[in-house]
């Protein structure tokens, strides 16, 4: 048996052990290495027509790439969620639209954590309707086309019969509209949320960058008048104290100097905020770990030179 035969049959028979065992599926394989399920399908049952030796290669590196990523994670543990101070502001105004059925804006700096909070906060109230602003999802349209998704609903027909079944589908289910990134929403966007909310009083929190306030504020109110008087506005505390550094880096059993955690707060708030720091630590801890050590101050210095951001 020459050695392009034995490559294939031990790749096949390395990737149905991990098939078997659940550790993978054959769709995932299949589009990591660029091929069809079917074609993958063929080679694992040794009926493939096409270079099989090809396919083995790329089986394996896929396959080697990924205990890769898997030992990295087991041995530098993202950092589990913990109930920060821009967390609970977050929560705070998020009860409050909920208890009052009102329109919250809440706006902070990038990197503090809205998202994680949101993300949060959705997982224990499963009946909010949590949507993501952005470039391609900011007029009126697009958020309508996106409420009728989340509710199973068809996106069909003119602007007026898409507002009508949204209106139809939330009016007294005091179902809360969540809306992330809604900087990006254009007027049109903001005016559409409005008269949903006028029609259903759904509580609608809009979470965005301080670049909301562009459009969400008394000097603009000939244009924005309505959405003004209706909204309820809390800025966040962009300041991130010790103690969320701490609870965020000192977990799975590491533990640091007080000159690290001084320059982690430092970072945390700069431009960035948590966000930032998180990356940073994770690549310093990642490199105490190639070289055999525990982190120090030299491996957060060294990390913050090839994080081009900090």
């Amino acid at each position: 048996m020459d050695e392009q035969m034995v490559l294939a049959n031990d790749t096949r028979n390395r990737i149905n052990e991990l098939l078997a065992a659940g550790e993978v599926t054959q769709a995932a394989l299949a589009k990591q290495i660029g091929i069809s399920s079917g074609a993958l399908s063929s080679f694992l049952t040794g009926n493939y027509r096409g270079n099989n030796e090809n396919i083995a290669k790329k089986l394996l590196a896929a396959v080697e790439s990924a205990e890769v990523r898997e030992n990295a994670v087991l041995t530098v543990k993202e950092p589990e969620i913990i109930e920060t101070n821009i967390m609970r502001e977050m929560w705070f105004g998020l009860d409050y639209a909920s208890k009052r059925n009102s329109i919250v804006v809440i706006y902070g700096d990038p990197g503090i954590g809205k998202t994680v909070a949101i993300e949060t906060y959705v997982k224990t109230n499963i009946n909010a309707i949590f949507l993501t602003a952005g470039p391609n999802t900011r007029s009126g349209r697009d958020i309508m086309e996106e409420l009728l998704e989340a509710g199973n609903k068809k996106a069909e027909g003119r602007n007026r019969l898409l507002e009508k079944n949204i209106i139809a589908m939330l009016k007294g289910s005091n179902r809360m509209i969540i809306i992330d990134e809604a900087h990006f929403l254009r007027l049109d966007g903001l005016e559409t949320l409005r008269r949903i909310y006028d029609a259903t009083k759904c509580p609608l929190v809009m979470v965005g960058n301080p670049k909301i306030m562009e459009i969400i504020t008394e000097k603009n109110r000939t244009i924005t008048g309505q959405f003004f008087s209706r909204s309820v506005r809390l800025a966040l505390d962009s300041k991130v104290p010790m103690e969320d550094v701490e609870g965020i880096v000192l977990q799975n059993g590491v533990s640091l100097a007080a000159e690290c955690l001084k320059e982690l707060h430092a970072v945390a708030n700069q431009i960035g905020a948590l966000r930032l720091m998180t990356n940073l630590f994770i690549v310093a801890w990642s490199a105490a770990i190639n070289q055999k050590e525990n982190i120090s101050l030299d491996h957060i210095l060294a990390a913050k030179k090839v994080i081009v951001s900090v």
